[in-house]
């Protein structure tokens, strides 16, 4: 092993060091401006909160531009500038105060028209994920998340959709969005 060293004046080392450290402060400024914008976009997240059925969901603002709220205060509808990503959010009640997998049951059936994948129930919440059928020319995945109250008398869910050609970007934000939707208030 051996050490190079270049024989160097004791005066120009603090000068050389001086001007070494205002050169990677310079470098490391620029990176962050360059880059902050993008690292601060990724991280664009804002709660929404449904008065009505008294439940709360992370957003990601950085990708929805838009929004229509239903008239009846059930729920509300995200969009993506380009109109490809739509998350719509929303409650019901459970009037019956159906099990779980019943729930999971009567969606299943009810998702004509969807080629399911992905379902599960576990505790208070339901999963259903696939392909919208239509339209033929671009391949439409959906993923929904139903999330019932404590006495099973309502959900909360969600339900993001999404071309396919989108999913490296989409997928990523699923895990948020599922571990910050609450449980309804009961009825």
């Amino acid at each position: 092993m051996f050490a190079l060293t270049m024989p160097r004046p004791s005066h120009a080392l603090p000068f050389q060091l001086g001007r070494f450290i205002a050169a990677l402060s310079a470098l490391l400024v620029s990176a962050l401006l360059w880059a902050g914008p993008a690292v601060a976009a990724q991280e664009e997240w804002q709660t929404y909160k449904n008065e009505r059925f008294g439940f709360s969901l992370d957003i990601p603002t950085h990708l929805f531009t838009s929004n229509k709220a239903s008239d009846n205060g059930d729920g509300i509808e995200f969009m993506s500038a380009d109109e490809k990503i739509i998350l719509t959010i929303y409650g019901f009640n459970n009037g019956d105060e159906l099990p779980l997998e019943q729930v999971r049951d009567i969606l299943l059936e009810d998702n004509d028209g969807r080629n399911i994948t992905y379902k599960r129930a576990k505790n208070n919440w339901i999963v259903l994920s696939g392909y919208e059928n239509e339209p033929a020319d671009v391949r439409v995945i959906f993923y929904q998340r139903l999330v019932a109250a404590r006495d099973m008398s309502r959900f909360s869910s969600f339900e993001l959709r999404y071309p396919e050609n989108r999913r490296a970007d989409v997928d990523k934000l699923i895990k948020r969005l599922s571990s910050s939707i609450t449980a309804p208030d009961p009825l």
